[in-house]
């Protein structure tokens, strides 16, 4: 039986949000081999073990966006390279945060996936609820991002020197914003779920060399002294 000699995986990293993809051989992972898979951000996201005493099944731990904890399952060498997409679930949510598969079927399943995660998280942030305050930081700063991603999508988050090359650093209790060409900081604090509804009201963020731009309630700017 002929089977394809690529798959493809797609998951949502728990620290940015970001669907992140890899395409593996299927002769990649031979005997006693490891393979890790890392998100864009640096964050581990995946790891595949490949043991010759597990009559050709595949080891899977993977990294959950919505417990935060590693989830373990296995899977034949077959399965992961068939045709059939192969789920990665949140044990204790029951919700997929990942797939294997073929390419074009795991990108549109990653996409109703991160469609079904945003509605999720929509209810954590609700001013009727009240949650751990570390379950509540981690949806702030995914919210943020994903705020983010949209102002850079539509050319609504840049700086004053014309550049729309922004870095971003996720910090404990802050995102920071910085200009690789003017080196222009901007600061987005992320202590508060009001910042969420701050930067909706915003709508763009523009940096200034001469100033460092800070967005909590409100936005203020702090002149830079030469």
């Amino acid at each position: 039986m002929i089977f394809p000699a690529v798959t493809t995986i797609g998951m949502i990293c728990p620290h940015c949000g970001k669907i992140q993809y890899k395409t593996i051989s299927a002769f990649s992972l031979a005997n006693n081999v490891r393979d890790n898979f890392f998100c864009s951000c640096g964050t581990s996201l995946l790891t595949l073990l490949n043991f010759k005493h597990q009559n050709k099944k595949v080891s899977i731990e993977y990294q959950c966006i919505y417990c935060g904890k590693a989830h373990h399952r296995s899977a034949s060498r077959k399965a992961i390279w068939g045709t059939e997409p192969i789920s990665l679930v949140c044990n204790d949510k029951a919700r997929p945060i990942g797939y294997f598969g073929p390419r074009q079927t795991v990108v549109a399943l990653c996409q109703e996936t991160k469609r079904d995660f945003v509605e999720f998280v929509s209810e954590f942030v609700s001013d009727d609820e009240e949650f751990a305050s570390e379950t509540d930081d981690f949806f702030i700063v995914y919210g943020v991002m994903e705020i983010l991603d949209r102002m850079a999508d539509k050319g609504q988050l840049s700086c004053e020197c014309g550049s729309h090359d922004l870095s971003v650093e996720i910090l404990p209790d802050k995102i920071e914003l910085f200009c690789a060409s003017c080196h222009a900081v901007g600061i987005i604090n992320t202590e508060n779920k009001s910042i969420l509804r701050t930067l909706d009201e915003v709508g763009a963020i523009r940096l200034d060399p001469n100033m460092i731009q800070i967005v909590n309630d409100t936005i203020r700017k702090i002149t830079i002294k030469n």
